[in-house]
């Protein structure tokens, strides 16, 4: 009798396991991006003095919000370079340049960007730490954007 109901115990849980499959592979994403998308803080506007071709803001990411982003509008033709200088000793960081068209590019921290651009709009600068660099809760930075206008190419 008893390696009956162990036959059963088994029987019954090879038809739990396609149900929590499908927990899994459904639930558990949604949950995890409801509490990322829950964290996350609107980009910050760079705006640069009138006359001037760059700007510099200080960031800092912290475990509440641990990709900063900001956000930069530029027109085609333009050259950007965007620059991530780690301020707190020991931090590597890491960054993405989004454009317009959902299309992306970055890297490491330091010159994340130096290219011409392609596209007029709202370019999106997402700062984090570098996973592989380094490991602190929180750190400080310095983000550069230097956007020379097409027109000063001659």
């Amino acid at each position: 009798m008893p390696t009956c109901k162990r036959f059963q115990q088994i029987r019954s849980s090879r038809r739990l396991l396609p149900l929590l499959s499908i927990v899994f592979l459904f639930f558990i994403p949604l949950a995890s991006l409801a509490q990322t998308h829950g964290r996350a803080t609107p980009p910050v506007r760079i705006r640069f003095t009138t006359g001037a071709i760059s700007a510099q803001v200080h960031g800092r990411f912290t475990p509440a919000n641990e990709r900063v982003r900001y956000v930069i509008k530029a027109s085609k033709g333009d050259h950007m370079v965007v620059n991530i200088i780690p301020v707190t000793p020991g931090l590597t960081m890491a960054g993405t340049v989004g454009f317009p068209s959902g299309q992306g590019d970055g890297g490491p921290g330091g010159i994340i960007m130096n290219s011409d651009l392609d596209e007029t709009g709202d370019y999106v600068v997402e700062v984090s730490q570098h996973t592989m660099g380094s490991n602190y809760k929180s750190g400080s930075f310095i983000l550069e954007v230097v956007i020379t206008p097409a027109s000063w190419k001659g």
